[in-house]
């Protein structure tokens, strides 16, 4: 019998020279013909070396910083990670008291004192050897590192996912996508000239090429090149004004609630507040059974991902991410996965410029304005240490102004928390400029449609225009405290400038939506920053 009355549907996949002119299929063509050897040869000999190094480890290596939770039982271990958070909380804020910079952002590069890596592993600025004495060596030939790197961006680009699951099935799926990424076929032979092998790639090959190129920093390396070759070539044009905010992805995971230990009611008769961490389980080899009586100890199932509050009804449990782009452009050029999806936005900047310092120094000679919203307000100075000592723009911190400073005004009803003077007739005022010398702001009454003072046609113009056609205030600068004296955001030059931060919250949708960035099929924070890398280097391909 047929399960709902349908019968299934068989279809056979074949290859067609036809799909090469169809325009829907443009994106990915493009993007697998920007995929060259030579752009991407030294990328390819890196990744030769990592997979000979990785293949030789007795066991698949833990990343580095996991958290472990040593306790006898799930329950233990769950209050054992609240613990844990709860520490290194208090070791940030213990930090930041005596000056110190933490590293909230994820850093993709590799450790460069880990002497067990080979040194073109630990030092991407050393070369790699030839291929020809990369894999001389006996052995049965590796899958062709080009061709798979051309599946896995070109993969997503099918309406697939960029995990080893989605790329090996597209790859079994759809000939002509398996041929124009360079696979010969399922039976394909290794040619004596050959030193890699294009026959159709296993699960198990998709999958170890992606843990090796996301462990080894590799699509970090990547994505980093391509950004620094579209500057050089001026595809990207450094501007001296950058936006960054940060951006939550949904995790690919659950939480579990636990009570701290010692908790107490909130309410008489109620129950204590409980708390959100991630998961736990172990990676030793005893079995799922055996879990709660052996002696490993319990990790996160996905480090990182935490409770990610964006407004009263939008709260998720997922990674959040720092995006750097250039204001006019807003072109995304840098993306960053905090360690703790909990951490303040406000925290990320500074240390999202010390990496873009180390990383893309490029982008930050010619800086002169950084764009944020108000949660980064506390960086003012902090930033000024970088380079051309760069000025942070925020828009203002609303604060509720005195009504006595709107009565020592004529026909001023009140001002508003962001500063501004409303007069009685509900007319916004706009700032002029400054007295300087007396330390004042001089506020002017706005225009109408046709352009006139919207003064010349009040009614109430009697009672607070003395003489002239405009109401002009000037208003002392200790009664407007939440205006930035010296760049007043209020101005129409810096009120233009800030209007494009908009445009970072464009790049993220060019990274979220437009390249489906935003749905995670990865757990653990080096695998969300893999994820990301590989969406930043297919977005800065298809603009090369």
């Amino acid at each position: 019998m047929l399960m709902n009355g349908h019968a299934p549907l068989l279809f056979e996949s074949c290859d067609s020279a036809t799909v090469l002119g169809d325009l829907v299929n443009e994106d990915w063509l493009a993007l697998v013909d920007a995929v060259s050897g030579e752009r991407f040869d030294e990328l390819v000999r890196r990744y030769y070396v990592a997979l000979y190094h990785f293949r030789q480890q007795p066991r698949r290596p833990r990343p580095a910083n996991v958290v472990e939770i040593n306790a006898n039982g799930k329950q233990l271990a769950l209050e054992g990670m609240l613990e844990s958070l709860e520490n290194d909380k208090a070791d940030r804020k213990e930090a930041a008291e005596k000056g110190e910079e933490g590293k909230p952002l994820f850093d993709g590069m590799p450790d460069s004192r880990d002497e067990k890596l080979p040194e073109v592993l630990r030092d991407f600025s050393k070369a790699p050897q030839s291929l020809a004495v990369i894999l001389s060596g006996p052995g049965r030939p590796p899958c062709d590192g080009l061709c798979l790197l051309k599946a896995f961006l070109a993969g997503p680009l099918l309406g697939g996912g960029d995990d080893p699951t989605s790329v090996h099935r597209a790859l079994h799926s759809n000939p002509t996508f398996a041929r124009i990424a360079g696979f010969l076929g399922p039976e394909a032979k290794k040619q004596p000239w050959e030193l890699t092998s294009r026959r159709l790639p296993s699960l198990s090959v998709c999958a170890e090429f992606s843990e090796i190129m996301t462990r080894y920093g590799l699509w970090h390396l990547a994505r980093l090149e391509q950004v620094r070759e579209n500057m050089s070539s001026g595809v990207l044009e450094i501007e001296d004004t950058v936006s960054f905010d940060t951006t939550h992805l949904e995790a690919n995971s659950h939480c579990a609630n636990v009570v701290p230990p010692g908790a107490e009611p909130e309410k008489e008769g109620g129950k204590p507040k409980h708390r959100k961490v991630p998961q736990v389980r172990k990676w030793c080899d005893c079995g799922h059974e055996h879990w709660e009586g052996c002696p490993h100890p319990w990790s996160p199932t996905d480090q990182g991902a935490a409770v990610v509050v964006k407004g009263p009804t939008r709260i998720y449990w997922a990674h959040k991410t720092s995006v750097a782009a250039f204001g006019s452009s807003e072109i995304p050029f840098d993306v960053r996965v905090c360690c703790y999806a909990a951490e303040s936005d406000g925290k990320t900047l500074v240390p999202h410029l010390q990496l873009l310092e180390r990383d893309l120094p490029e982008t930050l000679k010619n800086l002169r304005h950084v764009l944020a919203d108000d949660a980064y307000r506390h960086n003012r100075d902090a930033i000024e240490l970088f380079w051309n000592q760069p000025r942070l723009s925020v828009p203002v911190h609303g604060r509720k102004v005195n009504p006595k400073v709107a009565d020592a005004f004529v026909g001023i009803n009140r001002f508003t928390p962001a500063g501004f003077p409303i007069c009685e007739q509900g007319h916004r005022f706009e700032l002029r400029g400054r007295d300087i010398k007396e330390e004042r702001y001089i506020w002017v009454a706005p225009d109408d449609g046709q352009g006139q003072s919207v003064c010349a046609s009040c009614p109430l113009a009697g009672s607070c225009l003395g003489k002239g056609q405009r109401r002009h205030i000037r208003v002392p600068r200790q009664d407007l405290s939440q205006l930035d004296w010296n760049h007043p955001q209020h101005s129409t030059r810096n009120r233009a400038r800030y209007g494009m931060r908009t445009g970072v919250e464009r790049a993220i949708k060019r990274l979220k939506v437009d390249l489906n960035g935003q749905h995670l099929t990865h757990r653990d924070v080096h695998r969300v920053q893999a994820h990301l890398d590989r969406k930043l280097l297919t977005l800065h391909l298809l603009l090369a």
